[in-house]
């Protein structure tokens, strides 16, 4: 598993997601992302998360 940074096109908007073996988003981490993405948690918060989920 790894993290992985995730830049929206034609947008300045970064946020995190959470990458399985297969190289695709594990879905519940990756729904609990968005949502925090959603209420406007800082790009940094997210990341933190998304590290915290790995380990």
């Amino acid at each position: 598993m790894r993290v992985q940074r995730v830049l929206m096109p034609n947008s300045e908007f970064e946020s995190w997601t959470l990458l399985g073996d297969d190289h695709m988003p594990v879905e519940p981490v990756e729904r609990f992302l968005a949502y925090l993405a959603s209420i406007e948690k800082s790009p940094n918060t997210i990341k933190a998360y998304a590290h915290d989920l790995k380990d």
